[in-house]
């Protein structure tokens, strides 16, 4: 679907000798900034507290008139203005409002308010109101002399301006709709000039493809007044601006944001001083997470798809927020956070905005990428914080500007100035004690440093000061005729040699420096033939000069000469350092552990070497000669050669190779666990260690020595220890292995079964799991059976034992009690005098004291209860009432002639036929 964009224009007009209305920023949570002849001071002054935008001016010296947040107006005092209450612009807006001063007057002023949004109480209609604001003798503070007067029924919440281009009125542009409620879609602009307010007019309608519907996001025009920019719900739209005749055509649509998908949600807009880049703040989403972004963008650059490159990436600390121009050049960042906020229930409610008490700057932002010298929270704002907002300006008072860049001490400067209005004069102050004139100008410094120059220019007559501060880089300081000597390791005068290594030789700071070299002066002077391999260079003669061009971070280079010498001392052979397989605490990976401190000291030692010498090791001859990837002074290592490096100040004191040998773990050939008889004296084990080695011993337990022989009998369960000693290559080895000794599984018990049934004959069935073959007792004196199985028949009522044992007599003997009692599984109380009663069997009392049976239904109810060993049992009856057929249950509990407890429960089932 196509819709028709509209431009309505809105003309302002400016006092064209300006410079310094934007010095001073109120905004946030009671944050002020103050720009101070090209220093930035913070302001603990500000009465007011906005989350989003705001407006401040200052006159044309720089000295603070009044601020606004869109509703309340504050004097130069931090005092509410007289009639300053009850402004109609929209607080939640992203620019609420715009100061334009009248043209060609030092004392009227208007404040243009938006509003997107009806209130009911007081009645507020949506639409761009403005307000007057007069200074005079009587009232030197400032009034407002007239509130809230509409412009257009139209809502907005995006408002900028710019100069026309006679450098006298003012293009203020907003964009919004025609209509409350109506979509927007329309660019407006109302023209101000020394008449006052013009009413609004609507340029040729445009046609494009509308996007999506959203009011987050600011608006923002160059400072040249040749481009619009806003954003709006994944777009930002570039239009071109003819600050003439206030028509517009579009540039292009930027695709940011692909919903659903990747891509960034932008809040912030300005454009570089030069009008060529525009930065944008964000936030970035894709499936793996978010970050805070801020990106620039090639006006230029005609590929809609490119949503430009970033100068600062970083997690999502921070919510996207204004960004601004400032009166310096630089571009300042609000900081702020934001809480999702939910109900009980989970369901997201909107969010929190939180201050944060910083602001970051970007120091170059006419430089494309990360040239463009981003520093994150570069400005504290002591008792003040920054919320989403930052003031709104007229963008062209930012194109009043020194055009310059920092170089080095070197360099001449080149100064040439920028103004929405012609310069026809100017004269420079170079902060350095010299000065000049012409609208360009070139200086050298003679001193680094910084500082704040000055251009007074002159515009129709009238002259306005510009600052701008500038660095002057320093060269690099170095020292000449250093020396960097390399140990000779065949002692033929050649050797490679890493000139990167004089450095530190040559100046204080070697970090973050660039060096170049050359063979010869006047190489290094036209930077020609420089040398090519750097890091591995072979000399030519035993000491030979060259030169190096040190090259600092900012790109400024100081040449120096230095000499190369190769020197040959030999120290003689260095002894094997032989080290235990077990060393590095692993038997058998070959690896051992070498500490080089104690080589080095031996070393020292044997030739008679003093503490100025240094002694160093590297794997390979070619890192001792270039001193690359020396070696700690504890590592692990196989069996291998090293090379250690002496040097002293005065020069090289020879490498030499150093064999380093690891002695294999001494044997040990044993199992983790043995398994002895229960008599050990039945099938005896000895262990015999390996007879390589040298010693033995045998601990227990306790850690205590047993035995120092090679063979070792078992004889006790128990853990068990063999530690071996070998002596190989003038050093100890030791190999240490633990082991277990244990006696075979007993057998268990699987199944026993006792029957009572006949009265006559009790019986006892025994099951066992086992590995051998075992004998059975009742009494641990008379055993029968050969098996894993037996029966014993006639038992005695009462608590028997069951003794079981090994026939072999090497697994351990095992017993268990059994109660010899029983009771049926059902009774047929019919009076036929067979199986009448039910009772346990088995307990009598010759062989029992007590007796308690308790006889329960199926609901717990007890219906008979035995005491007496004489009782028949029970006859099926409750209350002398037959029960009827069914299962009940039982609980027994019996005292034996030794007082012990037997206890028993279970289910029988009474049947009547």
């Amino acid at each position: 679907m196509k819709i028709k964009l509209y431009l309505l224009l809105f003309l302002f007009s400016i006092n064209i000798f300006s410079q310094r209305e934007t010095d001073h920023w109120y905004f946030g949570d009671k944050a002020g900034i103050h720009f101070n002849k090209g220093n930035v001071d913070v302001l603990e002054d500000s009465q007011m507290t906005v989350i989003n935008g705001s407006s401040s001016i200052s006159d044309s010296q720089g000295n603070l008139l009044f601020y606004t947040d869109g509703q309340t107006i504050w004097n130069k005092n931090h005092e509410i203005m007289i009639n300053g209450e009850g402004l109609n612009g929209e607080l939640n807006n992203t620019q609420s409002s715009i100061i334009i001063p009248k043209p060609n007057s030092d004392t009227t002023f208007y404040v243009f308010t938006t509003r997107k949004t009806e209130l009911s109480s007081p009645l507020v209609y949506p639409m761009i109101y403005h307000s007057e604001i007069e200074f005079s003798t009587s009232r030197p503070l400032g009034w407002v002399k007239y509130k809230n007067m509409p412009l257009m029924h139209s809502t907005a919440n995006k408002i900028t301006a710019i100069h026309h281009k006679n450098g006298k009125d003012v293009w203020g542009i907003t964009y919004g709709s025609n209509a409350y409620e109506a979509e927007n879609d329309i660019l407006y602009a109302i023209k101000v000039t020394e008449d006052g307010v013009e009413r609004p007019f609507t340029t040729t309608q445009l046609e494009y493809v509308k996007y999506e519907n959203s009011y987050d996001g600011e608006m923002t025009i160059s400072p040249d007044g040749s481009t619009i920019a806003l954003y709006n719900a994944g777009l930002i739209r570039f239009f071109e601006f003819d600050t003439t005749t206030g028509l517009f055509s579009k540039i292009k649509y930027v695709t940011i944001a692909e919903f659903g998908g990747a891509g960034y949600d932008a809040y912030g807009l300005t454009f570089s001083p030069d009008s060529k880049l525009l930065y944008y703040s964000a936030r970035y989403s894709n499936r793996n997470g978010q970050s805070y972004n801020i990106m620039q963008l090639e006006v230029d650059n005609p590929d809609e798809g490119f949503r430009g490159t970033p100068v600062y990436s970083g997690p999502l600390e921070i919510s996207k927020s204004s960004i601004s121009l400032g009166t310096d050049g630089k571009i300042y960042i609000a900081q702020s956070t934001t809480e999702n906020i939910f109900d009980g229930n989970g369901n997201y409610l909107g969010f929190e905005t939180y201050a944060e008490e910083t602001l970051s700057i970007v120091h170059e932002p006419n430089r494309v990428g990360q040239n463009a010298d981003y520093e994150h929270e570069a400005i504290n704002l002591k008792s003040g914080a920054s919320y989403k907002g930052l003031p709104n300006f007229i963008q062209s008072y930012f194109r009043n500007r020194i055009i310059t860049e920092n170089k080095c001490i070197t360099d001449v400067f080149n100064f040439s100035l920028d103004s929405y209005n012609t310069i026809t004069a100017a004269k420079w102050d170079f902060g350095d004690g010299n000065s000049g004139t012409g609208l360009t100008a070139d200086h050298q410094y003679t001193t680094s440093g910084n500082f704040i120059v000055t251009c007074l220019v002159t515009i129709e007559g009238k002259e306005i000061p510009f600052y701008k501060e500038i660095t002057v880089y320093p060269l690099p300081k170095l020292t000449s005729d250093q020396k960097l000597i390399q140990c000779d390791g065949d002692n033929n005068g050649i050797d490679l040699f890493d000139l990167t290594d004089i450095g530190p030789k040559i100046v204080e700071d070697s970090f973050n420096k660039a060096y170049l070299f050359y063979k010869s002066s006047n190489d290094a002077e036209r930077d020609e033939n420089r040398i090519p391999n750097p890091k591995t260079f072979e000399n030519e003669s035993t000491s030979q000069e060259l030169f190096v061009k040190v090259i600092t971070e900012k790109g400024c280079g100081s040449i120096t000469n230095f000499f190369i010498e190769s020197k040959f001392v030999s120290l003689g052979d260095v002894d094997t350092y032989y080290t235990c397989d077990s060393s590095d605490n692993l038997n058998g990976d070959r690896i051992g552990y070498f500490d080089l401190k104690t080589k080095s000291n031996e070393i020292r030692t044997n030739f008679n070497l003093d503490a100025e010498n240094t002694i160093r090791f590297y794997p390979t001859l070619l890192d001792a000669q270039t001193t690359e990837n020396q070696l700690p002074n504890k590592f692990n290592s196989l069996s291998t050669t090293i090379y250690v490096r002496v040097d002293n100040e005065l020069g090289c004191g020879g490498m030499e190779p150093v064999n380093l040998v690891v002695n294999p773990t001494p044997k040990i050939e044993l199992q983790d666990s043995y398994t002895i008889c229960f008599n050990p004296n039945v099938n005896p084990i000895t262990l015999t260690a390996d007879a390589s080695n040298d010693a033995f011993e045998w601990r227990n337990s306790s850690d205590n020595i047993i035995s120092t022989n090679k063979d070792f009998k078992l004889n006790a369960i128990g853990d068990y220890s063999l530690t071996v000693y070998k002596t190989e290559n003038g050093i100890t080895c030791t190999s240490f292995k633990e082991f277990t000794v244990i006696n075979p599984p007993s057998a268990t018990f699987y199944d026993i079964n006792v029957n009572t049934e006949d009265e006559t004959n009790n019986i006892v069935d025994i099951n066992l799991n086992g590995n051998s073959t075992y004998e059975f007792s009742l009494d641990n004196n008379t055993f029968f059976g050969n098996g894993t199985s037996h029966t014993f028949t006639n038992v005695t009522t009462g608590l028997r034992t069951i003794y079981i044992r090994d026939i072999n007599n090497c697994e351990p003997p095992v017993q268990t009690n059994v109660s010899v009692i029983g009771y049926r599984k059902f009774f047929t109380p019919n009076n036929d005098n067979k199986n009448d009663y039910w009772n346990v069997k088995g307990i009598d009392s010759a062989f029992f004291k007590s007796v308690k049976i308790f006889i329960m239904d199926r609901y717990g109810k007890v219906v008979y209860q035995i005491t007496d060993f004489n009782n028949l049992g029970w006859d099926g009856t409750y209350n002398g009432k037959p029960l009827p057929s069914n299962d009940y249950w039982f609980h027994s509990e019996i005292i034996d002639n030794n007082d012990q407890l037997i206890k028993a429960s279970g289910n029988f089932s009474l049947i009547r036929k």
